[in-house]
């Protein structure tokens, strides 16, 4: 074959290859499901996010989606099954994550969450993005299934809660970095994590030992007032549940008519063997609790 018939045929197939795009196109309106990309300030440092946004002119029901630590898990694929169940779904990086401005701490991250929530609430920006404001809630994963129960806990206007395999920052008042029966060199690794910006193994030790208590889910349950939680478990060494979970969960049930649930996906801590379970039940979850319906 020579070098020019080589070169038509390339041409012929990127030809065909466009056309069937324009033939197969789906056309859009103005109320598609669509992707917006969000800057959030927190301390005037700006924090880079999205928001997957659902099809419909309504105002849909709203997940904060929460990344752990530090964030190479980020479960989209959850947050593409929800909007095609009809929730939004925002996700950002903390201050000092993945290029977002700032230094990275803990509680930095607990404090970023309820600006993101503040962000997602505000009447303004509820109505540009098809937000319903009064019903939103968090799901987060490890590190960030802590941050979605602090958010909860923090915040009187949240719906409801998931923590895929959480993490409780300061369990027992000793924290998950300076537990001495942990099977996971947990300082090491704190010293890998180069996308943390301002962060290391010194900084994680210093600031679980130092807030253990104010970080501790268990001491923070009684502002939960009734709102449903879930806990999904993968039974892991990497967030012992006799350490992290069981703890918070009896502290939950303790309250006040509550509504604190737990399942058990028995999977690794990213839950990969069992994504389809795992979207399944947050589902179920968010539908009989806390779309409004």
């Amino acid at each position: 074959m020579t070098f020019l018939q080589t070169n038509i045929q390339t041409l012929l197939l990127w030809f065909l290859i466009a056309s069937a795009n324009v033939s197969y196109g789906k056309v859009t309106n103005e109320y598609s499901a669509t992707t917006v990309e969000l800057t959030f300030l927190s301390n005037e440092k700006r924090m880079s996010g999205f928001i997957y946004i659902a099809e419909g002119q309504e105002l849909h029901p709203t997940v904060l989606l929460l990344h752990g630590y530090p964030g190479n898990e980020k479960n989209l694929d959850v947050a593409q099954a929800l909007r095609a169940q009809g929730w939004n779904v925002a996700f950002f990086h903390y201050r000092g994550a993945w290029g977002s401005e700032g230094e990275f701490s803990f509680r930095n991250a607990e404090q970023d969450v309820q600006v993101v929530l503040n962000y997602l609430m505000d009447e303004k920006n509820a109505k540009n993005l098809r937000i319903d404001n009064k019903r939103i809630s968090i799901i987060g994963h490890s590190m960030g299934g802590h941050m979605a129960i602090a958010g909860i806990l923090d915040n009187q206007q949240v719906n409801c809660a998931i923590a895929y395999d959480g993490a409780n920052l300061g369990a027992n008042d000793i924290g998950l970095i300076n537990d001495p029966k942990t099977e996971i060199p947990w300082k090491a690794y704190s010293d890998t994590l180069f996308m943390l910006n301002g962060w290391s193994a010194e900084k994680a030790v210093q600031e679980t030992k130092t807030f253990a208590r104010e970080l501790n889910l268990v001491n923070r349950v009684q502002t939960i007032n009734s709102r449903p939680v879930l806990l999904i478990g993968a039974d892991t060494k990497v967030i012992p549940m006799e350490f992290h979970i069981k703890p918070l969960l009896a502290a939950l049930k303790q309250t006040k008519n509550s509504k604190a649930f737990f399942e058990l996906i028995n999977d690794d801590h990213s839950f990969n063997t069992s994504r389809m379970a795992l979207i399944d039940t947050t589902a179920n979850f968010l539908s009989k609790n806390c779309s409004g319906n």
